[in-house]
């Protein structure tokens, strides 16, 4: 009887061990994904910010120019050049039907 009860706790042990590395495998796995995801966002957050600093690079680079500086000074500003008038829309959804504005285009506003 007794190689039997050796080999219920050699089952026995096998079995621990087997399960406490399938515990670890599953936590390491998770890590993983954790890291990944860490690494996806990261990768996202280094995209937009190079995205802007490429905008910025492009809007430095017409800094100097005068149309530039009128063009700051009327949008932010609401400067007129000598006989211009100011027109203020309050609620500009109100010149479209379905009450939407639509999306303003952002490639015409860095050309001009």
């Amino acid at each position: 009887m007794r190689p039997r009860i050796k080999l219920i706790y050699v089952l026995a042990i096998a079995f621990v061990i087997a399960a406490g590395g399938i515990m670890a495998i599953n936590r390491l796995n998770g890590e993983i994904a954790d890291w990944e995801d860490q690494v996806t966002q990261s990768r996202l957050e280094q995209a937009a910010v190079n995205a802007k600093g490429s905008e910025m690079e492009a809007e430095l680079s017409d800094v100097d120019s005068d149309s530039y500086i009128r063009n700051k000074a009327r949008t932010m500003y609401h400067y007129l050049s000598q006989g211009e008038i100011l027109f203020v829309v309050e609620n500009p959804e109100a010149l479209y039907e379905d009450g939407e504005m639509p999306q303003e285009d952002t490639a015409e506003d860095t050309e001009g």
